[in-house]
């Protein structure tokens, strides 16, 4: 069953989604997204997994190391989203940060 657009996009104005003051026009522009979404809903089916990124030096080096180990025997990822921080003190000071975070990727066809 094809689901319907509830937001219907203006037709472009010159080739571009602005207004009269050079503005985006969200609507229009959220009409389109809504558009390929649909039309892209059954291209990809993703498996999502949860990760705890772990560093000495900061939130950023937590998300790429576990980023960066995923990519060594996953294929095919797509996105990740932040789901907590946390982190380890001792001594007054921060010795660890953790990141969890959901991360998704795209499932290959039957073989």
């Amino acid at each position: 069953m094809k689901r319907s657009r509830k937001v219907q996009a203006i037709a472009a104005r010159a080739g571009a989604m602005t207004g009269r003051d050079g503005a985006i026009d969200f609507a229009a522009k959220t009409g389109m997204l809504n558009q390929m979404a649909v039309a892209n809903a059954d291209d990809h089916i993703y498996r999502v997994i949860e990760l705890v990124g772990t560093s000495e030096d900061s939130i950023e080096d937590a998300i790429t190391s576990a980023i960066s180990r995923a990519d060594k025997t996953l294929r095919n990822l797509r996105w990740f989203e932040v789901l907590r921080t946390s982190g380890h003190i001792v001594d007054g000071g921060v010795r660890h940060y953790q990141v969890t975070l959901k991360v998704g990727f795209t499932m290959e066809g039957p073989h």
